[in-house]
């Protein structure tokens, strides 16, 4: 039976005999729940870390919350690349179909070292917080057009704070005497410039003011082979120091009530450290101890009395310890204790101090956004009631439980973290083609997706990568999540978790303790129930496919125009156009689209009564804000240093690469003076299709000097072009009864050719005309006579001398491109074939579909270098079960 149907009768059942108060509650929620459907996505990336001039390739899977359905709702995603200095340098669209998409990354050769993040979102995810995202820290290394190592050092002496780089080449020789310009950003938002010469040792040295508080520092300097080098550094808080921090299990210590308390210990940079933990009333003796886990995570049982005073005393491995007091014990309030690693049900005991015992209805709902998996009721006559929540109909994943008071207002909240293998886990397992392998040997890998009786289909879609493990960090695998650990745990929780996969090292048997302990410590949270009261509209609909919207107004007015007919045009095919009206407040929208990214079109308006004396003013895209990353603590410095063996493993494969053609390197060109410039005549900034100078004929500015309008210009200096009542024709176009005017471009606008002497002429750059057929083409109908491009000296001409209304050219994002994974093929002639095959991504296949009996198979050769290779199969199946797969094969030499 299906999840949500057992669900519906659960409902039905409990609203039968539920008052109404309750009824209504559980009718809020389920109406939230329809209306504010929640999508996951997860990225599956070939590796962990990344080198310029490599690409990031990726699947993704979009689902729906809280059973993992591969999502219908979106059909476009986001994919952002976030610099160091948290700043979008590259965003795609991809299409999304069946909650499945595939795309990759390019970064180019000359990107700076750092710790780089992909966000990825769909526009209905907007509706969310931005804490719900995707988001994955890459580590990239660049050994390209970097060659330069750095170590970066907080130092405290006394009262003075020094941070020191040392600065070296890959060989490690010393950056002497080398002039640095510096910008320190500081997190209070001061801002502070200069220059630092570094010693004999190649290090520079930065005094921190008494106020800093930690920050940003970026580095512009020249290597020793005069190329320019940007570096930037986190600056952590001088003055912090390893923490800890508490957690009453509902909030509040309440007199004499058992309360289950965590406890997490953190360093400075934000990752747990391992502790004994002693609790203390002041000044008496210990009344627990126990260890935190090696997250710096632990809880204990904890009794306590109002009117005292505790402390909490974490001493770590390193001799060094903190302190710090448990929050105040109420006289009167509740406690919710649960009890999650039990087989077949959840324990939850509501407690409460006698003064709150009154004999009135209490309500425990169990629910995920909205979405109710239990409910049932007590009555509160005792100062412990107990609840069971069956945990067969309950989802895997994060799920909130609430105790109600019979006015429905919530006395106590927890999260709990479930888990059922059956329901949740797609095994996998693999076949080879041999038992043993060596290098540049054919390897077929055959996927067999295991289903029982239960499951509704038996179809499902994987992705899998293959790494060469001597040449990656196997110690970043720690920091990552798998497909399981995101969509069942860290899509839910906000904040930092720190190594997600440990919990599902074994996906049979999940550290179900600790995951409790993190969802006592990460999950706790003060009640908020007020969202599920909102009933208004979502802000983002679901995106079907690209969109260009926009407003139709009376020229150079606020009053919009009704009925107007606006048409889209693209300029890569004229003869397609779509056209659509206004509305009654002027809005029109091209809904469902899907282009290519950089393909240019054309909007035209034209008004009932106005015609095309309108301006058409298209809606710019809403992004959501960058915030700070909520991996933090995985943003680290000294990227080339720490991943040195990457580094020059990426530098040997880029460079074969580029020796057998399959690869250029960029160069980034230094600031050069030059006296003298000689360039075509056509201006570089024209709008011509074809590009600047590709064109019939070019007029440059010193041709039209001596001239008081264009058509004095232009008469008789164009071939084939006549002028007649000031109006430009095409002789060729022209025929017995006189032909068409030509079309006119003005900076990238399409204007009336009557109106060409309305331009002055010292405002232009040059004018292109286009007469033949393969100049023309690309214009389509508004070529057929012939075009006359203008560029203006300021590219503004428009709004100097004329500004064309009813028409405007615009560039919306696309979809991206996707490019070929490169993959060699040992047993046939190959034409780039590598001299030396050392790559890291073995192999990549991102669209693996399982048949029927769920079998699927890919193939690759391994590379010249021997050693253990890893295979990683990740997928969804079409009914919500995960698959995530990891296997090792031996590569020996020849």
């Amino acid at each position: 039976m299906y999840p949500k149907l057992l669900l519906l009768i659960n409902f039905l059942l409990f609203a039968l005999l539920a008052p109404a108060q309750i009824d209504q509650t559980l009718q809020k929620l389920e109406t939230y729940h329809e209306h504010h459907v929640k999508e996951k996505i997860y990225l599956h990336v070939d590796k962990n870390d990344y080198s310029a001039g490599e690409t990031i390739w990726f699947k993704l899977y979009c689902t729906t919350a809280p059973f993992n359905y591969l999502s219908n709702i979106s059909k476009i995603a986001n994919i952002e690349l976030i610099s160091p200095t948290n700043k979008i340098i590259k965003s795609i669209k991809i299409p999304v179909t069946i909650g499945l998409g595939i795309g990759d990354l390019n970064l180019p050769d000359t990107l700076e070292e750092g710790s780089y993040r992909i966000r990825s979102f769909s526009r209905w995810m907007q509706n969310d917080s931005t804490a719900n995202f995707y988001e994955r820290v890459i580590p990239v290394t660049n050994g390209r057009s970097d060659n330069v190592m750095t170590k970066s050092t907080l130092i405290k002496n006394g009262t003075e704070n020094i941070f020191q780089i040392n600065l070296k080449t890959i060989q490690g020789a010393p950056l002497i005497n080398n002039n640095i310009s510096y910008t320190l950003q500081q997190n209070n938002n001061k801002e502070k410039s200069g220059r630092l010469k570094s010693n004999e040792n190649g290090t520079i040295a930065l005094e921190l003011k008494d106020d800093f508080k930690g920050g940003t520092l970026s580095l512009q300097f020249l290597s020793l082979d005069k190329r320019r080098v940007l570096k930037n550094f986190i600056i952590p808080d001088p003055n912090s120091q390893n923490s800890l921090q508490i957690f009453p299990e509902s909030g509040e210590f309440v007199n004499n009530i058992l309360c289950k308390t965590g406890f997490k210990t953190l360093t400075p940079t934000g990752l747990g450290k391992k502790a004994k933990i002693t609790v203390k009333e002041e000044n008496q003796t210990t009344i627990a101890e126990f260890e935190t886990n090696s997250l710096g995570m632990g809880s204990i049982p904890l009794l306590l009395q109002t009117g005292k005073k505790y402390i909490a005393t974490a001493f770590f491995e390193d001799g060094s310890s903190t302190s710090t007091s448990l929050p105040a014990v109420l006289n009167s309030g509740y406690v919710l204790t649960v009890n999650s690693a039990l087989k077949d049900k959840i324990a939850a005991q509501f407690s409460t101090t006698d003064d709150l015992v009154n004999g009135e209805e209490i309500y425990l709902v169990a629910q995920y956004n909205g979405l109710v998996f239990h409910a049932a009721k007590q009555k509160l006559n005792a100062a412990e009631v107990l609840f069971n929540i069956p945990k067969k109909n309950l989802p895997s994943g994060v799920l909130q439980l609430t105790i109600l008071s019979a006015q429905m207002a919530p006395l106590a909240e927890r999260l709990v973290f479930n888990y059922n293998t059956e329901s949740t886990l797609l095994p996998v397992s693999i076949a080879l083609n041999k038992s043993s392998f060596t290098t540049r040997d054919k390897v077929t890998a055959n996927l067999n997706v295991h289903y029982d009786d239960r499951d509704t289909s038996k179809v499902a879609a994987l992705s899998a990568s293959v790494v060469n493990l001597n040449k990656v960090d196997s110690t970043t695998d720690r920091y990552y999540s798998s497909i399981v650990s995101e969509l069942l745990l860290k899509a839910d929780l906000r904040g930092f978790i720190e190594r997600p996969n440990y919990y599902f090292e074994d996906l049979t048997n999940i550290k179900i303790n600790d995951l409790d302990n993190l969802m006592l410590i990460q999950g706790w949270r003060k009640l908020d129930w007020k969202g599920y009261e909102n009933t208004a509209p979502t802000s983002f609909l679901p995106e079907k496919g690209l969109t260009v919207s926009g407003t139709v107004k009376k020229t150079a007015r606020k009053a919009v125009v009704p009925n107007a007919k606006v048409t889209i045009i693209p300029t890569s095919n004229m003869l397609l156009s779509l056209d659509t009206l206004t509305d009654g407040n002027g809005r029109f929208a091209f809904d469902e689209l899907f282009f290519a990214d950089s393909v240019k079109f054309i909007v035209t308006g034209d008004g009932p009564k106005e015609k095309k004396r309108v301006d058409i003013i298209i809606d710019e895209p809403l992004n959501p804000s960058l915030n700070k990353s909520k991996d933090q603590p995985l943003l680290i410095n000294d990227i080339n240093t720490n991943l040195l063996t990457q580094l020059k493993n990426s530098q040997q494969f880029l460079g074969e690469l580029e020796a057998a053609g399959i690869i250029q390197k960029s160069i980034r060109l230094e600031e050069v003076h030059v006296n003298r410039v000689r360039t075509t005549k056509a201006d570089k900034n024209s709008r011509n299709l074809n590009g600047p100078g590709n064109a019939d004929q070019v007029i440059s500015a010193e041709d039209l000097s001596a001239c008081t309008t264009l058509e004095q210009c232009l008469s008789g200096r164009l071939v084939g072009v006549m002028f007649r009542n000031g109006v430009p024709y095409s002789t060729r176009s022209m025929g017995l009864n006189g032909g068409s005017p030509m079309q006119i471009v003005l900076d990238g606008m399409y204007i009336e050719a009557d109106q060409i002497n309305m331009i002055n002429v010292a405002d232009i750059a040059s004018i292109e005309v286009l007469r033949s057929i393969g100049n023309t083409a690309i214009y389509g109908m508004y070529g057929a006579n012939g075009v006359i491009v203008i560029t203006s000296k300021s590219g503004d001409a428009l709004s100097s001398s004329y500004t064309p209304t009813g028409i405007v050219t615009i560039l919306p994002k696309g979809l991206n491109v996707n490019r070929t994974f490169f993959k060699p093929q040992y047993d046939v002639t190959n034409k780039n074939e590598l001299r030396r095959d050392l790559r890291t991504t073995i192999a990549w296949e991102p669209n693996l579909i399982t048949s029927k009996d769920g079998k699927t198979q890919f193939e690759f050769f391994t590379s010249d270098e021997p050693g253990n290779y890893k295979i990683i199969v990740e997928g969804i199946s079409m009914d919500g079960k995960i698959a995530h797969f990891e296997y090792l094969i031996e590569v020996k030499p020849q």
